[in-house]
């Protein structure tokens, strides 16, 4: 019988063994089964796929430096061959001008896939600029919204005056919302956001609904005259899907009701910004317009006959070219047929302020994308295999420094005073050389930004060549320090507003007034340092080796002052006294005159020190002299009465 030669190692292995190897198994099971399947990738839509990304930041309040930074930047992105720009922003917004001309540069760039990051808050001019962008992603939180153009002002209560907003007044509504209504519409219709929405982000008085197509579930923002269009019926109200504001009136209570909510008016109470309030509220005469045409793509729609005012200025013809929209509008007229189409979702807004969105109400109402949190999302969202980051440089953090209020007030100063310097050191070239740098440090980075432009320049260029001539060629002061002084301060004041900038704009005159305020506290500055100098100019270090206090046997304290010499009340100099130049005169110096050293001008050309000089005139602020040559009938002084009346009554001269 043959022999079984198979062995059974089962009952050789302990029980011990098995029982470990039975756990090892189960362990390794349950591991495995824990690994998630290998992911496909995220499927990215072919108009926002993009392998090479730049994100440009804009953070704080914008301003012409924010502007000419991020054209800038958009620039290198583009010439960096960059497949899409993401504009990262945080910002609560700034002048209207900088924020427009941003909008302009994204949608002019030749990069055509944008996205607005609001991380983690875009309101006002963040808001408009985040339109622009053909998409809109946000962080969590996050906020856009409130683009309602303020005016900054005083506000007086009681003996107290402090700084304030106010709304617009009706000239300033009708010359600054429409610009940013036109920009915001081209933006709704170039990216796909609903018109009525955008425009309800830059004013109040806007009521909408909701409503959505039964057969696409495309979405729509309408008025109440719609509503009752579509429906025939009125528009229900309640709790708004965006909460209003405190305070605030729905676009359906009166005037009247609204004032009959107060049962005890104070009108002593009233403050400055209730009375620009409701100035405000005094629009001109209505204006119906006519009813929207299909046809008609490219019109204005507005989205209240609140509106009616700012619709009459599109219709304008001087207004033409401003606020021509290209653009044409995706939005249906709604007529009774729509009835069974349509069904009413949600009550958006009771009107009472610009509207703000969280990011999820950015989702619900069709403005975001999505919510990207940091920047490995946001290449995951767009499929990017590479990110750079572009951040305004320091160059333009300096420009926005050396522009900022303070440090031109400061710079006025110090040029006035450079110039004071100079005029009591003649010959040194320090008070001037101080001066001509303050000059180009406080019109160097103006011109950069666009505030400074050439005509700028050349009127304070002008202006200082007409004060040269006044005080060195043409004797006493005149027309030419009249017009050069003028001359100096156009150029030094118009060098703080923006280029093209209309007096008639509310923003100009505020960056005026902003301006006047900085020369008059840095020329007040600089007539008390002035002071201090003239009255303590032997005693302080450097002056005291820079002026001449001891030349030809002349001791300090015979020396005149700067303000004795110039005063018009010294009559210890007159015209036809003689002396002897000190320095040399080019053509300011100093001379000994009656053994006292004063600082005087030459009257033609450069006369050298040790020159016998003579003066002839003794002005309000400057001595004039001129050189003493042999030839001159001056040399002989002129006999004097006394001695005339001696000759003739002596018998021995005859």
């Amino acid at each position: 019988m043959p022999y079984n030669t198979s062995v059974n190692i089962i009952p050789i292995i302990p029980n011990w063994l098995r029982s470990t190897m039975l756990i090892a198994i189960v362990l390794l099971a349950t591991v495995s089964l824990a690994q998630p399947a290998p992911s496909s990738p995220v499927s990215v839509p072919a108009s926002r796929q993009a392998d090479r990304i730049a994100i440009i930041t804009i953070e704080g309040a914008i301003d012409a430096i924010t502007a000419m930074s991020v054209g800038r930047r958009i620039s290198e992105a583009e010439a960096g061959g960059y497949n899409a720009i993401v504009f990262e922003i945080n910002s609560p917004g700034g002048g209207v001008g900088a924020v427009l001309d941003i909008t302009n540069r994204i949608k002019s760039s030749s990069i055509t896939n944008t996205i607005a990051w609001v991380n983690t808050d875009a309101y006002s001019g963040g808001a408009i600029i985040a339109l622009a962008c053909h998409e809109i992603i946000s962080s969590s939180p996050a906020a856009m919204g409130d683009a309602f153009p303020v005016i900054m002002t005083t506000v007086t209560q009681g003996n107290k005056t402090r700084g304030g907003l106010r709304g617009l007044t009706p000239d300033e509504r009708t010359k600054i919302l429409p610009p940013l209504l036109a920009d915001v519409t081209d933006s709704a219709r170039r990216n796909g956001y609903d018109e009525y929405l955008v425009q309800a982000i830059v004013i109040d008085g806007i009521e909408l609904w909701q409503i959505e197509n039964n057969a696409t579930g495309q979405r729509y923002a309408i008025n109440e005259s719609e509503y009752r269009t579509i429906f025939g019926e009125d528009a229900p109200r309640g709790m708004p899907l965006i909460a209003q504001v405190t305070g605030g009136r729905p676009t359906g209570v009166t005037d009247e009701a609204a004032s009959s909510s107060d049962p005890n008016p104070d009108p002593e109470s009233e403050t400055e910004a209730d009375a620009d309030a409701k100035e405000t509220d005094k629009l001109p005469a209505q204006f119906t317009p006519p009813p929207a045409d299909p046809n008609d793509t490219t019109s204005f729609r507005p989205a209240s006959d609140t509106l009616d005012d700012v619709v009459r200025e599109f219709n304008d013809l001087e207004r033409e070219l401003e606020l021509t929209l290209e653009s044409q509008s995706a939005r249906p007229i709604f007529t009774a047929s729509d009835k069974n189409r349509y069904t009413a979702i949600a009550y958006i807004t009771d009107g009472s302020a610009p509207i703000v969105m969280r990011e999820q109400q950015l989702i619900d109402l069709g403005f975001s994308s999505g919510i990207i949190t940091d920047d490995a999302a946001l290449m995951a969202f767009m499929g990017a295999t590479a990110m750079d980051r572009a951040d305004e440089s320091w160059s333009e953090g300096l420009v926005r420094f050396m522009t900022s209020l303070p440090v031109r007030g400061l710079l006025i100063a110090i040029f006035l005073i450079a110039m004071f310097v100079e005029l009591i050191t003649p010959g040194t070239g320090i008070g001037g050389t101080v001066a001509v740098l303050t000059l180009i440090a406080m019109i160097a980075p103006p011109a950069m930004i666009g505030l400074a432009g050439w005509w700028e320049i050349i009127a304070i260029i002008a202006g200082l060549l007409l004060l040269a001539i006044e005080a060195f060629v043409v004797p006493g002061f005149g027309v030419f320090g009249i017009l050069g002084l003028v001359s100096l301060f156009a150029g030094i004041l118009w060098s703080f507003i923006p280029a093209g900038s209309s007096l008639s704009s509310a923003d100009t005159q505020q960056d005026l007034l902003g301006a006047l305020v900085t020369i008059m506290l840095g020329s007040f500055s600089a007539g008390v340092v002035i002071w201090f100098i003239s009255r303590n100019l032997e005693r302080i270090p450097i002056f005291d080796k820079l002026i001449l206090s001891a030349v030809s046997g002349v001791t300090q304290s015979d020396s005149q002052s700067i303000f004795s010499a110039m005063s018009h009340d010294d009559h210890t100099l007159c015209a036809g006294e003689t002396g002897i130049a000190t320095t040399d005169l080019r053509p300011a110096g100093q001379a000994d005159i009656n053994d006292k050293l004063v600082d005087v001008v030459a009257e033609f050309g450069y006369i050298e020190a040790g020159t016998p000089i003579r003066v002839t005139s003794v002005e309000a602020m400057r001595i004039v002299v001129d050189r003493v040559t042999s030839q001159s009938p001056e040399e002989s002084p002129e006999e004097s009465p006394e001695e005339s009346s001696e000759e003739s009554s002596n018998p021995e001269n005859a």
